[in-house]
């Protein structure tokens, strides 16, 4: 049994309609006419304000599409994971996919060690394998990335660097997660 699409309904409504008499052209006509009023409850704002509401995070653009390696690929040096370079992406999406990677290959607490033996990376060696394991975006726009972090932690009341903020002994990996979120949706209010 064949689907039936939008377009296909429409097309046989368009069939349908020439071989109306005229009273049943002028009744149809009433019975559409009082839909056509009711269809749309909203103003053109609101369907604006709506539309641009559901937009994602990233713009336009589609998401980034990252495909990480499992468990034993997650040691291996950056190198081996490289499957494409694209410079364009912005800090916001190496955030994004810095805390993708923390949130699936886990996070470490030394900081300034890109991985350890199990291949969890702490924030600084997260936006480090953005950039030389997945290959999305510049050695600049991972630096803007880092600064975010910053921002966010100058925020939070904290004015040592970033390792030093994951180094402490408290710190979770629910904590890193978050503060690298957060830092993601800082970048996108500065629009990058």
């Amino acid at each position: 049994m064949p689907t039936l699409t939008a377009a296909d309904l429409d097309q046989a409504a368009a069939r349908i309609a020439p071989t109306l008499t005229e009273p049943e052209r002028a009744a149809w006509a009433s019975i559409a006419a009082g839909y056509s009023r009711g269809l749309v409850a909203k103003n053109t704002q609101q369907l604006v304000d709506e539309a641009l509401r559901s937009l994602p995070d990233h713009g336009t653009r589609p998401a980034v599409d990252v495909r990480l390696p499992g468990r034993i690929a997650r040691a291996l040096p950056d190198w081996a994971h490289r499957t494409r370079i694209d410079l364009s992406h912005k800090p916001s999406t190496q955030l994004a996919v810095a805390a993708e990677v923390l949130r699936r290959w886990g996070w470490q607490q030394k900081p300034h060690k890109l991985r350890d033996w199990r291949g969890r990376r702490c924030i600084c060696g997260a936006i480090c394998t953005t950039v030389d394991g997945l290959g999305i975006g510049s050695v600049d726009s991972a630096h803007q990335a880092a600064g975010y972090v910053l921002l966010e932690l100058r925020a939070r009341n904290w004015n040592a660097l970033v390792g030093d903020w994951n180094q402490r002994v408290c710190r979770t990996a629910e904590q890193a997660i978050e503060l690298v979120t957060a830092s993601h949706h800082r970048a996108l209010a500065a629009g990058h």
